[in-house]
């Protein structure tokens, strides 16, 4: 079955019709990541190694999925809008051709759609890169949803 921009749309509102004033909270902004890049940074004056972060990964990009207490993306508990739609949708490990969840960790969704198992055309793939770009940099899932749109449709938000 070919996914595409009319159906990830519908799907995207299902996944944020409820939240859509949830914002995806920037590692920049993140204690656990700041952390982290301190310690990187000067380990020895750090100490032993902070915690890893559940909701970022690598300190840099929202996590598709958070992390279960080993620090694995665990597919139960979505997190970005992305990794709710891949949720939403039932996708399988099968599905997006990946042996474990932490797989899809770092990567983009187009680089992910693109190497999966999924028949998704390239508008459906543009909009979701739109969706990730714009919860990535702090814009609430309904606004991202809202400027998505209005990028795809060729229209303007003032």
């Amino acid at each position: 079955m070919k996914i595409t921009y009319d159906k990830v749309k519908n799907d995207i509102w299902d996944v944020i019709k409820d939240k859509t004033d949830f914002v995806y909270e920037s590692s920049n902004d993140c204690d656990v990541c700041e952390q982290h890049n301190e310690w990187d940074f000067d380990p020895e004056a750090y100490g032993g190694e902070p915690p890893t972060c559940k909701i970022h990964y690598d300190g840099d990009a929202c996590r598709y999925f958070y992390a279960d207490e080993k620090g694995s993306s665990n597919s139960n508990a979505p997190a970005c809008v992305v990794g709710n739609w891949f949720v939403h949708n039932n996708f399988t490990k099968e599905d997006l051709k990946i042996p474990t969840w932490e797989h899809l960790e770092g990567q983009g969704v187009n680089t992910i759609v693109s190497s999966s198992n999924l028949d998704v055309d390239e508008e459906a793939k543009v909009f979701l890169n739109l969706m990730q770009t714009y919860q990535d940099t702090g814009v609430s899932w309904g606004d991202a949803y809202e400027l998505s749109v209005a990028k795809m449709d060729g229209e303007s938000i003032e």
